[in-house]
């Protein structure tokens, strides 16, 4: 089976508990951590390693989620490790979020500036963006200081680039293309 629809219907099915139980808030929060430790080099080496045990896999993995993981959150992390499907954690992790995102009308805004936003500029961006479609908003911030200057501005999947760095880029592009290449 293809890998990406085992961790589908492994997030599917626990979205659909969670909503039964009505715990849908404490499992996304949870999966958000999940996804965040999952991302780390060094917690995808244990994940991955077949030299640790399964069980030693499951522990530290459950250790690293938390004290205040849900029961649901660490049974469906035991249910994955013992189908031997920890592999699958990260992406249905993702998967789970992406569920609750669309279940709850919550909109990812994502900005990349070079310095950091003040918080009036964000409520700001947060207002334009909530006029245009109705839904929550979950705003996080990047700083990446080679885009020089503007922002980078994604909204769940549309994405304007406004940076200094994609300008120059363009220029560059465009005099190149007029035979003005540099020397």
């Amino acid at each position: 089976m293809n890998s990406a629809r085992i961790a589908v219907r492994y997030a599917k099915a626990l979205f659909d508990l969670a909503l039964e139980k009505n715990v849908v808030d404490g499992v996304y929060g949870d999966m958000k951590t999940i996804s965040r430790l999952c991302a780390m080099d060094e917690v995808k080496k244990v994940i991955s390693n077949p030299v640790i045990p399964l069980q030693k896999r499951k522990e530290a993995v459950i250790a690293l989620t938390g004290t205040d993981a849900g029961k649901l959150t660490i049974d469906f992390i035991s249910l994955l490790f013992s189908q031997g499907r920890g592999d699958y954690l990260a992406a249905a992790a993702r998967n789970f979020i992406d569920l609750t995102r669309r279940h709850r009308g919550i909109r990812q805004v994502t900005v990349t500036t070079a310095v950091p936003v003040d918080d009036a500029t964000k409520k700001e961006m947060a207002a334009l963006i909530a006029d245009k479609k109705a839904g929550t908003i979950e705003f996080s911030e990047q700083i990446d200081e080679s885009i020089i200057g503007g922002f980078i501005l994604r909204v769940d999947d549309s994405y304007i680039d406004a940076s200094v760095k994609n300008r120059l880029n363009k220029f560059r592009k465009e005099f190149s293309l007029a035979g003005y290449a540099e020397k």
